[in-house]
């Protein structure tokens, strides 16, 4: 498989870097690249929400947002 970079935003942060994974990866992949807890974040698809095990499509706009809890 090639290895293809994608764009991605992270909300609360503004921060947008680029990673690059494997074409095919899906987004749990994507998260242990960028060291995010899959429990912890909400990852948007051009502006819907998916799921871990979807595969990530490169020419998506890409966004995640952090859950915060607390009491």
């Amino acid at each position: 498989m090639e290895k293809m970079k994608v764009r991605v935003y992270i909300r609360g942060e503004q921060k947008e870097c680029s990673v690059e994974i494997q074409e095919g990866d899906d987004y749990e992949h994507l998260l242990e690249n960028l060291g995010l807890n899959p429990v912890e974040v909400i990852v948007l698809q051009d502006g819907e929400p998916v799921p871990e095990d979807e595969i990530v499509r490169k020419e998506s706009r890409i966004e995640i947002i952090r859950v915060v809890s607390g009491g």
